[in-house]
């Protein structure tokens, strides 16, 4: 039989065309990995959303809710690794896990690079001062006015708070965790730290002395400042989302999910008032 360069080409597209068909057919889906081997999470080690215990177990709301949500849909949680603020979005989309379990906050610019699920909380803000607030930290306007020096955690939402009340980027420290906060905190590098207002009663409940919370708020520059976090997961993943939506939806506010809250300082009163739509429309 003699093939000619037609008959070649034709053998060829058609077998790389049956290839195709078979990946295809075989791809494994979130859902088919969820109630299998189980799921990938990446986690930011930042209480109250996901931390390890003195006892060294990986606990907080955000970890317990996914683990409570993905039973219900006889799903579970494989493996989970602590992973640099910067990197958990990146390492999501380079499929090195398959959830960001971190009280990572919804907003139009993430909403763009991932899939988020519905909220899970919604959180005002709050400020760690030294004790006794010596120099009258309320909120980001006052170290604006006062030009002070805030601390928070690089390229979170406390960041873009900062900017938006005026304190110029010279007068914000983006460091990488809490405690080189808090430390920063207590040797006077900066004059406050912000985090959320759950987070914020996190450290003073285990900090030894030297600080204290501001008053909690809920605007920043005349805008509502109601932080609402949420779990992040690939934009190809959008059909299992909605699956993990609909059982979350009867989970939120449940008194199994407000005992997880008040459990790791967050309360009833923190619970989301926002859609995921309406965040990422801004």
């Amino acid at each position: 039989m003699k093939l000619t360069r037609r008959s070649l080409l034709s053998t060829a597209t058609a077998t790389v065309t049956f290839a195709l068909s078979v990946t295809a057919s075989v791809a494994e889906t979130l859902n088919e990995r969820a109630t299998g081997e189980g799921l990938r999470v990446a986690f930011y080690n930042f209480a109250p959303y996901a931390y390890k215990d003195t006892n060294d177990n990986l606990v907080g709301t955000d970890v317990e809710t996914l683990t409570a949500v993905l039973e219900k849909m006889g799903g579970k949680v494989a493996e989970a690794d602590s992973t640099e603020w910067g990197a958990l979005i990146p390492g999501l989309k380079a499929d090195r896990f398959d959830v960001v379990a971190a009280g990572m906050f919804v907003t139009p610019k993430r909403c763009a690079a991932v899939q988020f699920s519905e909220p899970t909380f919604g959180i005002q803000q709050a400020m760690l001062v030294e004790a006794g607030n010596p120099k009258g930290v309320s909120n980001y306007e006052s170290i604006a006015e006062n030009g002070l020096k805030v601390g928070a955690v690089a390229g979170s939402a406390q960041v873009g708070y900062a900017q938006a009340a005026g304190v110029e980027d010279a007068s914000i420290a983006q460091l990488p965790d809490n405690p080189t906060g808090v430390a920063a905190l207590k040797a006077g590098r900066i004059d406050a730290w912000a985090v959320s207002a759950p987070g914020v009663r996190q450290i003073v409940a285990s900090d030894p002395g030297g600080v204290e919370a501001t008053p909690i708020f809920a605007e920043v520059a005349g805008k509502p400042a109601v932080s609402h976090g949420a779990f992040a997961f690939r934009p190809e993943d959008a059909e299992f989302v909605q699956a993990f939506n609909a059982t979350m939806a009867e989970f939120i506010g449940s008194p199994e999910h407000i005992a997880i809250m008040e459990k790791h300082g967050m309360t009833a009163d923190e619970l989301p008032i926002s859609s995921t739509s309406e965040l990422c429309d801004g």
